[in-house]
């Protein structure tokens, strides 16, 4: 994954979430340790859907629990973006 990207998610997921002040790691999980409800969960991909040029299945969206598995998720679908594409 490049860096960028991963740096956008990072983002994504600090101005969502509400326990912020410790370091984002890969297994760092959305709920606990970030913060994140439902809602915001919801919120979230919505956003990385708009900023990504992606589409995220509902029933892939109840999978997301760290911030590994939406670096993966953002991944997954960028790569099959852009082999659709090509």
């Amino acid at each position: 994954m490049e860096q960028l990207v991963r740096q956008q998610v990072e983002r994504l997921l600090r101005r969502k979430g509400r326990r912020t002040t410790q370091p984002l790691l890969p297994t760092s999980r959305l709920a606990e340790d970030i913060g994140l409800d439902s809602i915001e969960t919801v919120e979230l991909v919505i956003d990385l859907e708009h900023r990504f040029h992606i589409q995220i299945p509902d029933p892939e969206v109840e999978t997301l629990r760290t911030v590994q598995h939406v670096l993966d998720c953002v991944d997954h679908h960028l790569s099959s973006h852009h082999l659709a594409v090509a």
